[in-house]
């Protein structure tokens, strides 16, 4: 029986593996995301990038007022008013802005 050592930057590597392939499969459900999840988006990030990160968006909007598509979030958490992260793509598909807004219930 053979044993192989693992260096500390394999460890790393394997580690930092699986957790994105854990967000990846809690995101995969899409819709709801955690604080955690929101900081990971940075601008310049493609669509994929996001939906990778996120996961599905609640809702995939075009305004005729802006170059890109805008992509909606609900903040997991019981919030009253509900706390919505929007994420703002430009014409090339990569994000230029995003923001949290509160959503007022009726």
């Amino acid at each position: 029986m053979k044993l192989t050592l693992i260096s500390s930057t394999s460890r790393a590597l394997l580690a930092a593996g699986l957790f994105a392939a854990v967000a990846s499969a809690q995101a995969a459900s899409g819709f709801t995301v955690s604080h955690e999840q929101e900081s990971m988006v940075q601008a310049g990030m493609s669509t994929s990038e996001v939906e990778q990160a996120l996961g599905r968006p609640a809702e995939r909007m075009h305004y005729l007022s802006e170059a890109g598509p805008t992509w909606t979030y609900t903040l997991n958490g019981p919030q009253d008013p509900v706390t919505v992260f929007v994420v703002q793509f430009g014409a090339d598909g990569h994000v230029v802005s995003t923001t949290e807004l509160l959503e007022q219930t009726d």
